[in-house]
């Protein structure tokens, strides 16, 4: 299963009549050439090495793909597949269908693992467990910080226990330390049951251009017989900083088909009715649709902040008029006031400006 100018014996599986392996690790790369050997290198030395190491290169104009060859020369384990760049739950996807093992892992290919890392995992799961998860720990220029993203390990079987999961998906801060980096919603440290992704027809939505791994759990969540969480950190993840891209993101409301397919699926599952996450869910459309009217005013030249903030303001007026208002902390309720009251919004396009202008990117 090849496309491009990969080499086609580094391509294909090298013995796809061999027994299948216990986990099939699937790592999207995208111009990824000085962090990817790491990541192979991780997984190399894992200590529970019955696995297939599936690298699907997303069209990198690097040497990721390079990179990767030399290493799947020296580790019959490793398959490259390659793909015209079509972004990271493409990728997912495609490695996701090459898969072989019981239990599919997703690595990120900045991010490395401990030894013990699949191991662990294993261990935890069970006859009826479909996700198994584990916390992280977060690595930065500041340093390492050790993730919790719940206070304890539980397993989750019904939709009482799922509870805390939704949550978090939905609000990131839910059961976690002050200071946390990420939350539950991201699609590594995690063990997948291969039989289960198929047999729910789970995939991650390449419509979704911003939280797709975060929807693809909300899915999985739901229909997980059992899901395990485990208080382990074998995984590393690398932070990335809050650049110009993130900025333009938001601005180009690239998050809206994210927050439309979380309605849906606050609907489909009955979790609308549930009066805490109905609230977190509230609260998550304005702190997104905030976060979008702070980035258009910040990447607005000088003299244009107060316009660019009215006229973001006039293209969300319907989504915004859509919020239960009534349901909002007074933290929420004043940012949703901010940007519906004329004199306020101009105020804080001021201030935003001001900030931005000091040097502040907040």
């Amino acid at each position: 299963m090849t496309d491009g100018n990969v080499d086609a014996n580094v391509a294909t599986h090298p013995d796809d009549q061999a027994a299948a392996p216990a986990v099939s690790v699937v790592i999207p790369v995208y111009n990824q050439q000085a962090y990817i050997g790491d990541c192979l290198e991780s997984i190399a030395r894992q200590t529970y090495d019955d696995v297939e190491i599936i690298v699907v290169d997303d069209g990198s104009t690097d040497g990721s793909a390079a990179e990767t060859v030399e290493y799947a020369k020296r580790d019959a384990r490793i398959t490259l597949l390659a793909q015209p760049n079509a972004g990271v739950s493409a990728a997912r996807n495609h490695g996701l269908a090459d898969a072989r093992g019981e239990w599919v892992c997703f690595i990120d290919p900045d991010d490395t693992v401990g030894p013990r890392y699949l191991e662990t995992l294993m261990a935890a799961a069970h006859e009826d467990t479909d996700i198994v998860m584990s916390a992280c720990v977060a690595c930065g220029t500041g340093g390492e910080e050790r993730q919790h993203f719940f206070p304890q390990p539980f397993t989750a079987s019904d939709a009482e226990h799922k509870r805390p999961l939704y949550h978090q998906l939905i609000d990131g801060s839910y059961a976690q330390p002050k200071g946390f980096v990420t939350a539950i919603g991201v699609p590594w440290g995690k063990l997948y049951r291969r039989s289960f992704l198929k047999a729910q027809r789970l995939r991650f939505d390449p419509q979704l251009p911003r939280m797709q791994d975060n929807i693809f759990n909300m899915q999985a969540f739901a229909a997980a017989r059992s899901i395990v969480y485990i208080d382990a950190a074998e995984y590393r993840y690398r932070v990335g900083g809050l650049g110009e891209r993130t900025y333009r993101n938001h601005a180009q409301g690239l998050y809206h088909p994210a927050i439309d397919a979380r309605a849906r699926l606050m609907h489909a599952y009955g979790l609308d009715k549930d009066r805490q996450l109905y609230a977190a869910w509230q609260e998550e459309q304005v702190n997104l649709y905030f976060q979008e009217y702070k980035a258009a005013i910040m990447l607005a030249p000088s003299g244009k902040r107060v316009a660019a903030a009215n006229e973001r303001v006039r293209q969300l007026r319907q989504r915004l008029t859509d919020i239960d208002t009534s349901v909002l902390s007074a933290p929420i309720r004043l940012k949703y006031t901010m940007m519906r009251n004329p004199v306020l919004r101009a105020a804080a396009a001021s201030a935003i400006g001001l900030r931005q202008c000091q040097g502040g990117q907040s």
